[in-house]
C-alpha cells in the first residue's frame, strides 16, 4: 500500500488527518510532519527525513502550499526520487481520495482538487432547476414486471446524516452504486433538502428521494431494473415502515445515529433511544439481519448482539 505523508505549516496536516479518519476510519498508511510555530526549515527538514526513513515503499507527499517551506524542503530532498510523488494544495476531498484510492495518480489528484471547489449556492440553484426541468409524469410500474422482486440492493443503511462523506465518497463508490435511493418522507417533501442531497450525491450516480411507501413500491415492482441500488434510511422507524409497506430486506447496516437526550451508546457512532431499541427488535423479528459497520474497512458486527449486551 502506498504511504501518504501530509506536510504543512502548523497543525493543518494534523487536522486534515483527524477529519479524514472521522469520515473513513483509521488510516495507518497516513503520516504527518508539521513546520512548528517556533520551528524553521532545519527543524522541518530533520523531522521530514526522519519520517521518510521510517516509511517503506512508494510515498505520496501532500503539501499544504506550493512554494511554502514544507513543500520546498520536500522538493529539495525528493525531487529525483522516483518512489516519491509530491503534490501541493492540500484539501480534505483530495486526501480522502488519495487514501481510499491507492491507484490514483498525482495528475488525477490535481484535477480532482481543481474540480472540488464549488460555489455552493450557485450549484444548488442549478440542481434545483434541473430537478424542475426533469420532472416526469407518473410511471406505469407494470412495464417493469420482468424485474419485480429482483431489486439489486448492494447496501441498505441507516444513516441519520443521509448523504455525506462516508456514503457519497466511500460506501457508494466502493460498491459501484448506480442509484442512491433516500427513503424518508420529510426529505421527499422538502425541496431544499432534496436539492442539498442531490448536490451531495456523486455526479456519476442517479438519485431518488422518495417517501418510504413509494420507495418500497418502486423497488419491489422492479422500477430500477438491474441498477445497483444503495437504499438509505434516516432511522429504524423508516426501515420498519418500509417493511410494512411491502418492501423486502435481508440485511440492514446501521452506520450513524447521533445522540439524543435519553439515548445510550451502542457503538461510538450509534446512540439509541429505548423506543428505537424496540423498533430494532421488531425489524429483527421480520427476519432482517442487522449489522453495524461505519466504513467498509471496519469489521461488520452483529448489531443486535451489541444492542442486547
Amino acid at each position: 500500500m502506498r504511504n501518504i505523508l501530509l506536510i504543512s505549516h502548523g497543525k493543518m496536516a494534523e487536522g486534515v488527518k483527524s477529519s479524514l479518519e472521522m469520515i473513513v476510519g483509521r488510516q495507518e498508511q497516513v503520516s504527518i510532519v508539521s513546520l512548528k510555530p517556533d520551528g524553521d526549515n532545519i527543524q522541518f527538514e530533520n523531522d521530514l527525513l526522519a519520517e521518510m526513513k521510517a516509511l517503506n515503499g512508494k510515498t505520496l507527499i501532500i503539501a499544504d502550499l506550493a512554494g511554502g517551506t514544507p513543500c520546498n524542503v520536500a522538493v529539495k530532498n525528493f525531487l529525483d526520487n522516483e518512489q516519491v510523488e509530491i503534490v501541493a494544495g492540500m484539501s480534505l476531498p483530495l486526501v480522502i481520495e488519495a487514501a481510499v484510492n491507492p491507484q490514483i495518480t498525482a495528475e488525477e489528484l490535481v484535477k480532482l482538487s481543481k474540480d472540488s471547489l464549488i460555489d455552493v449556492k450557485a450549484k444548488m440553484k442549478q440542481v434545483d432547476q434541473a430537478s424542475t426541468d426533469g420532472q416526469s409524469t407518473e410511471v406505469d410500474l407494470s412495464n417493469y414486471e420482468a424485474y419485480e422482486g429482483k431489486a439489486n440492493l448492494v447496501n441498505v443503511r441507516i444513516d441519520e446524516r443521509l448523504i455525506h462523506g462516508q456514503v457519497a465518497g466511500i460506501w457508494s463508490t466502493s460498491l459501484d452504486t448506480q442509484r442512491i435511493i433516500v427513503a424518508n418522507d420529510e426529505a421527499a417533501a422538502d425541496p431544499l433538502q432534496k436539492s442539498s442531497l442531490r448536490m451531495a450525491a456523486p455526479t456519476s450516480m442517479r438519485l431518488s428521494v422518495l417517501p418510504v411507501a413509494e420507495a418500497a413500491e418502486n423497488i419491489q415492482k422492479g422500477k430500477y431494473g438491474k441498477q445497483r441500488l444503495f437504499l438509505l434510511f434516516k432511522n429504524p422507524t423508516d426501515v420498519l415502515r418500509y417493511l410494512e409497506a411491502g418492501g423486502m430486506l435481508e440485511t440492514v447496516n446501521v452506520g450513524n445515529m447521533s445522540y439524543k437526550e435519553g439515548a445510550r451508546e451502542v457503538t461510538k457512532s450509534i446512540q439509541v433511544l429505548k423506543e428505537e431499541e424496540q423498533v430494532f427488535e421488531v425489524i429483527t423479528s421480520k427476519g432482517v439481519k442487522i449489522t453495524a459497520q461505519l466504513v467498509p474497512n471496519d469489521p461488520s458486527i452483529d448489531f443486535m448482539d451489541k444492542l442486547r449486551n
